[in-house]
């Protein structure tokens, strides 16, 4: 209902012609026509206005037109009546269209009957919102403007062109009184300098619900994780059994968001009196979320009837990443047995059981060690940090302390350094002896983070032995140069006889004229349990002389005087080997027997009578130092020894020596006597070490062999004529003669 008052209008006069009157002698004379013009211009500004209902209790409305009502209100189902003491809104909305802005607004309300509105504190309030909804602000009326005819009086702010605010809601508060009774409608006339009109609510009845909805929850509390969508679930049916059918098709159901409504939507996927509400994701933390199942027009009637209202208490979690360490981690951790670095390995998934992005180099791994973690001063290293495949695995390498010093992991220029220099250098960073806890957090490009995960590393503090096999080593001392390089034959292994180490993991400190000189490695990285080493210790280089301090002619290498050494080993965590003394002499000439420590002959058939071969390669060598010389070589009897007390059985057959001669070849027994193997009578001036290569020379005839007994390798020894089967064993005695 429109209804005018008053129009303020501007009215121009414009006077078109002059109006004279002249009286001459008695006579009337009339002058010319006038004409008046009056020029209509549009209201000073133009607003929407509609006065309606809400039924928060059914989630309904009562309205005459749903274009100007706030958003809520829109979303509500259509109804024509309400229930008994349902809570209700009256709003009387007002939108600014265009014009100058409201000057001295106030609005008086009739306050309907058969509802009761708050008789003390607040009857009600004033939303006022920006023209994009962005911004809103809410002001409280009082009951006191409430007179005794029912009529409410207040005042609107100036809203519209230039104002914050264009639009302004009057929100009332109030309670559906018993059935049976109508409610009339609500007058409300806006007042302004500048504006003045009316508008009225709908009238409506109060009825007692024709049925009701019960609902429940399936359950009702919730966990899930930001970023992820979730399901409301339950079950919805009518309270009583009047023969309607209950169809999902007729529900609407309603939500609020801590507090906050939302649209409401229908749920058609699901079977009958089932719901399932896929929510949107929400922020982290809890939430409250209520659902209500309204129904409009139910069975005809043209009434809505509701459910009770069900809560949800929904709980949401950082969607992180979940580590599963590798199973090596379990228990105490994982104990190393080998100077490797350590694979700290493991799979994730996200909280919410998704899987990785698959993403490349889409995963950060953030990584830091604590090492000596069992002590009481723990040493809390850097952070550091690598990026990796984001495909649900993870596998980095930790190294031991000072693993990069080992081989040639480090610089050129830091080849020599002491474990000492390097450690001031780097630090002690890494893993060391002891417990180490390697604390690991994953996180994705989406920003999913784990929670930080321990990985314990136990170093055992087991002993690096070492035993140096000759105390007495001889090399040679050329004389353009400051000594020969030389051999020092050295045993490794660990107090844990299980204990692996590689070439690759130890490094050695030798000092010999009162100089350390790092010794560099080149061997493989096979780990074993136990090394022979054939050190090679070089006296010199081009860049930097003598290693060990000898210079000419301040400080010479004395020929054929005996220099005390010692050794020791370092590895890659930082164990340190007992120190072996030796000797080393630099002759000014020498010869030396280089040779396996065991050798074999094939095996053979009881009387055979064939020369037996050697069984593979016999390493025999013989290097010598401005010396001639001659190599002699003799042999034990051949026996075969037993573990259950008999004694020992001796074998029909002997070493032999055979040489090629012009007529054949000459064989002589090697068995208890020397025998002449080879000679060298070559130059004795040259700085220059030779190395006669004895075993190459030899063919499968000839060198040392094999010989049976008289009809063959069978004996009396037993007493089938036969030699007793199995392994016999003799002993090659080497000696080497500086003929000079």
């Amino acid at each position: 209902m429109i209804k005018i008052r008053r129009l303020i209008y501007p009215l121009i006069f414009s006077l078109l012609g002059l109006l004279t009157l002249i009286i001459v002698s008695g006579q009337q004379v009339n002058a010319a026509d006038s004409q008046v013009s009056l020029s209509v211009q549009d209201a000073v500004l133009t607003a929407d206005t509609n006065a309606y209902v809400v039924d928060q209790t059914t989630k309904s409305k009562i309205s005459n037109s749903n274009t100007v009502m706030d958003s809520q209100a829109q979303s509500y189902v259509d109804t024509k009546s309400v229930n008994p003491s349902d809570n209700l809104e009256f709003n009387y909305m007002f939108v600014f269209k265009s014009g100058e802005a409201t000057a001295n607004m106030q609005a008086t309300i009739s306050l309907p009957k058969n509802v009761t509105f708050n008789k003390s504190g607040s009857v009600g309030k004033i939303i006022y919102t920006s023209d994009d909804g962005s911004k809103t602000t809410t002001t409280d009326i009082d009951s006191s403007a409430v007179d005794s005819d029912g009529n409410l009086t207040t005042k609107i702010d100036d809203i519209g062109t230039a104002r914050d605010y264009v639009t302004a809601r009057i929100v009332l508060n109030a309670v559906a009184g018993s059935a049976g009774k109508t409610v009339k409608s609500s007058h409300i006339d806006y007042e302004a300098d500048n504006y003045d009109n009316a508008d009225d609510t709908p009238e409506f009845d109060i009825k007692d619900a024709p049925n009701s909805i019960i609902a429940a929850t399936d359950n009702d509390s919730v966990q899930t994780y930001a970023d992820d969508t979730f399901n409301l679930t339950g079950t919805m049916d009518y309270k009583n059994d009047d023969g309607v059918v209950f169809k999902n098709e007729n529900m609407y159901i309603y939500t609020t968001i801590d507090g906050e409504g939302q649209l409401p939507v229908q749920d058609t996927a699901s079977s009958d009196k089932n719901f399932s509400l896929i929510m949107k994701p929400l922020a982290v933390g809890t939430h409250t979320i209520t659902v209500q199942i309204v129904q409009n027009n139910y069975n005809n009637t043209e009434q809505t009837i509701v459910s009770n209202i069900l809560t949800y208490n929904v709980t949401v979690a950082a969607n992180s990443l979940i580590i599963t360490k590798d199973k090596a981690f379990d228990g105490d951790g994982y104990t190393v047995n080998d100077d490797n670095p350590v694979d700290i390995k493991g799979t994730y998934k996200h909280a919410d059981g998704s899987d990785a992005h698959g993403t490349t180099k889409g995963l950060t791994v953030n990584y830091q060690i604590t090492s000596k973690a069992d002590t009481d001063k723990p040493n809390v290293q850097d952070a550091k940090s690598a990026t990796y495949d984001d495909d649900g695995t993870f596998d980095f390498q930790v190294d031991p302390v000072v693993y990069k010093m080992m081989g040639t992991r480090s610089p050129l220029s830091e080849q020599t350094f002491t474990y000492e220099q390097y450690t001031d250098k780097y630090g002690f960073n890494g893993l060391e002896v002891g417990k180490n806890i390697i604390t690991v957090t994953l996180k994705d490009e989406k920003g999913h983070e784990s929670n930080p995960t321990q990985f314990v590393i136990n170093v055992p503090n087991v002993e690096l032995n070492i035993s140096v096999v000759s105390k007495d080593i001889e090399s040679y001392n050329p004389s353009s140069l400051l000594g020969g390089n030389y051999k020092l034959p050295v045993n490794i292994s660990y107090s844990d006889k299980n204990y692996q180490f590689s070439g690759t993991t130890i490094t050695s400190f030798n000092t010999l004229n009162a100089t350390q000189d790092r010794i560099m490695r080149m061997l493989d990285d096979d780990l074993v349990t136990s090394m022979y080493d054939n050190q090679d210790v070089p006296m010199q280089d081009t860049l930097v002389g003598s290693h060990y301090g000898f210079s000419n002619p301040d400080n010479p290498v004395i020929s054929d005087k005996a220099y005390p050494a010692f050794i020791y080993y370092y590895d890659a965590y930082g164990r340190k080997s007992n120190v072996e003394d030796y000797n080393v002499t630099f002759r000014s000439r020498y010869v030396d027997i280089k040779t396996d420590d065991n050798y074999k002959f094939k095996s053979f058939r009881n009387y055979g009578r064939k020369d037996i071969q050697r069984d593979g390669d016999w390493g025999v060598k013989v290097e010598s130092y401005k010396s001639n010389w001659t190599l002699k070589a003799s042999a034990t009897t051949f026996y075969q020894h037993f573990g259950d007390g008999r004694p020992p059985v001796k074998l029909a057959g002997y070493m032999t020596y055979v040489t090629p001669t012009s007529y054949g070849t000459l064989t002589t027994p090697m068995e208890n006597q020397q025998v002449v193997l080879d000679k060298y009578e070559g130059s004795t001036t040259s700085d220059s070490v030779v190395t006669t290569d004895i075993a190459s020379k030899w063919t499968d005839d000839t060198g040392i062999l094999l010989a049976t007994a008289g009809q063959g390798l069978g004996s009396s020894t037993n007493s089938s004529g036969f030699s007793y089967t199995g392994t016999y064993q003799s002993t090659i005695s080497w000696e080497a003669t500086d003929s000079i």
